[in-house]
C-alpha cells in the first residue's frame, strides 16, 4: 500500500473527509440531498408525534373534566334532597327517650351522609356558589323573586332558594335566589 491509498487514520481507500473517492461527485450531491430530505421528514414526523402526544394529554384531561362535571351534575339533585331533609328535621323533644335517642342517631347519620356528599363534590372540583348576603350577579345567580328590606342594599341576595354549584369557573347550576328590591 502506498501513501496515497492510506489516509491519516489508517483507513484504506477513503479520503480524510469520509467520502469515498470512487463515488461520482454528482451521486454524492444526490445522496446529500436525499439525506437532508430524509432528515427533514424525520424531524417533521418527530414534531408531529410530540404534538400528537400533547393533544392526547389535553384530550384525556378534557374528557376527565367532562366526566367529573357530568357526575357532579347527576349528584346535585341528591345533594339538594339531603339539604332539604336536614333543614326540616322534626322536633323530637316530646318523644319517648328511647325513640329520641334512635331518632337523634338517625339524624346524625343523615348529616354525616350530607357532609360526605359535599366532600365528594369538593374532590371532583365542584364548589357551592356563595349567594347569601352577596350582590346579585347574573353569572352565578338566578332571581327567583324579590322582597323589600330597607336595612339591606338594593340587589343584595336575601335568601337562597336552591343552592348553586360551579366547577372551577364553569357554573353547573346558578343559585336560585330572592333579591332585595327597593
Amino acid at each position: 500500500m502506498n501513501d496515497e491509498e492510506m489516509n491519516t487514520d489508517g483507513a484504506v481507500g477513503v479520503d480524510p473527509v469520509g467520502v469515498d473517492p470512487s463515488i461520482d461527485p454528482r451521486q454524492s450531491e444526490d445522496l446529500n440531498v436525499k439525506c437532508a430530505e430524509y432528515l427533514s421528514g424525520w424531524k417533521r414526523a418527530l414534531a408531529d408525534y410530540e404534538n400528537l402526544k400533547k393533544s392526547n394529554v389535553q384530550t384525556r384531561d378534557d374528557d376527565r373534566r367532562r366526566v367529573r362535571m357530568s357526575v357532579a351534575d347527576d349528584l346535585l339533585p341528591v345533594i339538594d334532597n339531603f339539604g332539604y331533609v336536614t333543614k326540616h328535621i322534626p322536633d323530637s323533644s316530646n318523644c319517648d327517650p328511647e325513640f329520641k335517642k334512635k331518632f337523634d342517631t338517625w339524624v346524625a347519620g343523615i348529616g354525616h351522609i350530607d357532609r360526605q356528599f359535599g366532600e365528594v363534590l369538593k374532590g371532583l372540583g365542584v364548589e357551592p356558589i356563595e349567594a347569601l348576603g352577596k350582590p346579585f350577579d347574573a353569572k352565578f345567580h338566578e332571581a327567583g323573586g324579590s322582597r323589600k328590606d330597607e336595612s339591606k342594599p338594593d340587589g343584595e341576595v336575601l335568601e337562597e332558594v336552591i343552592k348553586g354549584w360551579k366547577f372551577g369557573e364553569v357554573v353547573l347550576r346558578p343559585a336560585k335566589v330572592i333579591i332585595n328590591e327597593k
